[in-house]
């Protein structure tokens, strides 16, 4: 299934219009819009009444044209054909009496049967995503060891694809245009989680020496993939294209900025397996303002012009991405530092993420980056409603994320055998690339910055994270041709594989440890 949009990204300047939201490249992809009707609409007979007026809107004013001086017209002729006056439309006429009136068929997506299941099906899925939220489901998941496979969120995955299916016809191309929005909600979500969560107080407690050893662990694997699979990129597109449009450089970065987060999962994996959770936790949030970095630079820098109109410098949307999540902040704090009940802060806060995911989805920027500044800016800001922010977050992130999981399955195109090739190679990259990044950054014998080596191989294959999903998303709703929805193939199937591979892995671990459980 294609995505999105005419209009392929590209090196370059550019800017954003109002029609290249993500609902509108949906639309154009999906095919959900219908061209309007030419000619007059003619409102069919209603038996028992009077005929009904057809409508017809008024015909466009005449485009005339100039017309050299003393030039006339051939004799006989009043107006150009183009000048000329509509023929008034035609009038359908009421049937005789007696005779029976045949109806056309409503369209399958507007028969109430249709529209029913259409909605049944949506109200099951927001009551399944809240009840994965809630706190006693959370505990029922741990008590059967299935904690990590729901946080991960990859049966709402399977459920957008099962939903998407026209067998089933919950999730049609037409209520995909509607949730759009949805997308783009979840990705400020994430982004304002993520920058939420990193208080600058962070970097004061790391012990000297940690920023290298990080740039190791981090800028390897990115670089391993970076050269892997741009060169696989590069030769899908084709040698003459790449070279007059070389946006293997733009999908090569996307892959290696998703690849190179790993899950908050993986220290708790390795909390079972030695003493430095507390480590790997605080290089996990380093890696992900990398990946934040990242897709910053490519959504500056690599702008799809082909939907813009007007043009900008890489560096001024830069600048314009950070001074709108600055500007978001600012009003943010401005509201929350006053008091407020637990539902007016969730309303507030919900809403300041939706209009900020909305104006840099407008913008062609990604509303991941933007919120990231918003909650950076919030938790560092002085106040006492940052407790009221962290409970609403701790409240609603699982549910949006898998909502969020929903759609994406939905818009995933699982068909293309490109993509898992590309897994495949991307996998490869990233579990050498992070094995020798760990081994060249935390391999050193002594002192508290050492990870054995059990924890770095279980470092090195770690899953990836929600925000990997969300940047190859993100990306895809910038970029919807060419070889970014084969980078969704690779992030989403290599993080279902990464999941299930590091469980076994890290079971196997413990049982050969001393004292460890199986």
């Amino acid at each position: 299934m294609s995505l999105a949009a005419d209009g392929a990204g590209g090196a370059g300047g550019g800017g954003g219009d109002a029609r290249a939201d993500g609902g509108e490249l949906l639309r154009e992809g999906l095919g959900a819009v219908e061209p309007e009707p030419e000619g007059p609409v003619v409102v069919p007979y209603l038996p028992g009444g009077e005929i009904q007026p057809p409508y017809a809107p008024s015909p466009p004013a005449a485009q005339t044209e100039r017309r050299p001086a003393g030039r006339k017209l051939p004799e006989g002729i009043t107006a150009r054909p183009d000048e000329r006056p509509a023929p008034p439309p035609a009038v359908e006429e009421a049937p005789a009496a007696g005779t029976e009136v045949v109806r056309a068929p409503e369209p399958p997506g507007r028969q109430p049967g249709v529209v029913i299941k259409i909605i049944l099906g949506l109200l099951c899925l927001l009551a399944l995503a809240y009840l994965a939220g809630h706190k006693r489901v959370r505990q029922l998941e741990e008590r059967l060891g299935i904690a990590q496979v729901v946080t991960a969120g990859f049966p709402f995955v399977a459920l957008g694809l099962i939903a998407r299916m026209p067998e089933v016809g919950v999730l049609t191309d037409a209520i995909l245009v509607e949730l759009s929005p949805l997308l783009h909600l979840g990705l400020g979500w994430i982004g304002f989680g993520i920058g939420f969560r990193f208080d600058a107080r962070l970097l004061d407690t790391l012990p000297e020496g940690t920023a290298p050893r990080v740039a190791f662990s981090t800028g390897i694997p990115f670089l391993a993939i970076f050269l892997s699979a741009g060169l696989v990129l590069f030769g899908t597109q084709g040698w003459s294209s790449s070279l007059r449009d070389p946006v293997f450089i733009r999908d090569a970065i996307v892959l290696g900025s998703a690849g190179a987060i790993t899950a908050r999962t993986a220290a708790r994996i390795i909390s079972g397996l030695g003493p430095q959770q507390a480590l790997v936790m605080q290089i996990i949030r380093l890696e992900e303002l990398a990946g934040i970095a990242g897709l910053t630079l490519v959504a500056a820098y690599f702008r799809p012009h082909d939907e813009v109109s007007w043009q900008l410098p890489g560096t001024a949307w830069i600048f314009i991405t950070l001074g709108l999540g600055a500007t978001v902040g600012l009003v943010a704090y401005g509201i929350l530092r006053r008091k407020a009940s637990a539902a007016e802060s969730l309303v507030l806060l919900l809403g300041t993420v939706a209009f900020a995911s909305g104006l840099a989805s407008n913008l062609l920027l990604s509303p991941i980056v933007v919120c990231f500044v918003a909650g950076v800016l919030l938790v560092n800001f002085p106040g006492d409603y940052k407790e009221r922010v962290a409970a609403t977050l701790a409240r609603l992130e699982r549910p949006i994320y898998l909502l969020f999981l929903v759609v994406t399955g939905a818009i995933w195109s699982v068909g293309d055998w490109r993509g898992w090739a590309l897994m495949v190679v991307f996998l490869i990259a990233r579990f050498f690339g992070g094995l020798l990044g760990a081994k060249l950054g935390w391999g050193q014998e002594g002192g508290e910055l050492t990870l054995s080596s059990r924890e770095r191989l279980v470092l090195a294959a770690a899953p990836m994270g929600q925000l990997s999903i969300a940047i190859v998303v993100s990306a895809l709703l910038l970029y919807p041709h060419g070889n970014v929805p084969l980078i969704v193939t690779a992030v989403i199937g290599g993080a279902i594989f990464t999941e299930i591979a590091v469980q076994i892995l890290a079971r196997e671990l413990r049982a050969s440890t001393p004292g460890g459980e199986a």
